[in-house]
């Protein structure tokens, strides 16, 4: 009796447990399926370089007003062309023709000029260095949008006056008005500074420069 339960016994663990790894065996051998992935669709951008704005130089044609020390506040015409070396850094070499009027001493002592005709013409030629400080837009209604830049300068040059060359430090500030994509408005503020031996004495003086102007970007 007790070996017919033995064998009753181990027949139902081999029913229980023998199926197991042919079940197991079936799961395995199925391949993995994994959900199908959304591919993104990146599209190329293709660009033409040739409509890549690349102008550097700016024209500026200009007129305005300098104040040659001891010979009065005379008109002043100025040609600068600017070179942009990146969006804060440019280099500007200017040319400007002017015209000294009578001193003080001239007027009250009815004498002799001090200068004649040709040394009264005053020119200079220098070269700086320009630095956009505060670039930004002008707004002037909801749909219309300038580009403008406030801009420092500072630079060295020569100044042809009273019948002598004469070594020239300059300095001054600037607004640009950016029109469109090739005319600008400019107006600079400087000072030329040089030394005058005009009355018997060697002397510094301070020459103001305002000026007014269209560039011409190309």
């Amino acid at each position: 009796m007790e070996t017919r339960f033995c064998h009753i016994f181990l027949a139902f663990w081999l029913v229980l447990f023998l199926p197991i790894p042919a079940f197991s065996q079936s799961v395995e051998s199925e391949p993995e399926t994994t959900p199908a992935l959304i591919q993104p669709e990146v599209e190329r951008r293709e660009f033409d370089e040739a409509d890549i704005d690349g102008n550097d130089f700016e024209l500026i044609l200009s007129a305005g007003y300098l104040s040659i020390e001891d010979f009065g506040v005379n008109g002043l015409i100025a040609a600068k062309l600017n070179y942009y070396i990146n969006e804060d850094f440019f280099v500007q070499v200017a040319l400007g023709q002017s015209e000294g009027g009578e001193t003080s001493f001239e007027t009250l002592s009815g004498g002799a000029p001090l200068l004649n005709d040709d040394e009264r013409e005053l020119s200079y030629y220098s070269i700086s260095i320009g630095y956009n400080l505060l670039p930004g837009e002008a707004f002037l209604s909801d749909n219309i949008t300038y580009n403008t830049a406030f801009y420092l300068m500072g630079g060295v040059g020569n100044t042809e006056f009273a019948g002598d060359d004469r070594y020239t430090l300059s300095y001054g500030a600037g607004y640009r008005f950016l029109l469109n994509d090739w005319i600008t408005i400019n107006t600079d503020f400087k000072n030329n500074l040089f030394d005058m031996d005009v009355f018997g004495e060697n002397k510094g003086t301070n020459n103001l420069e305002f000026t007014l102007g269209f560039g011409f970007v190309f």
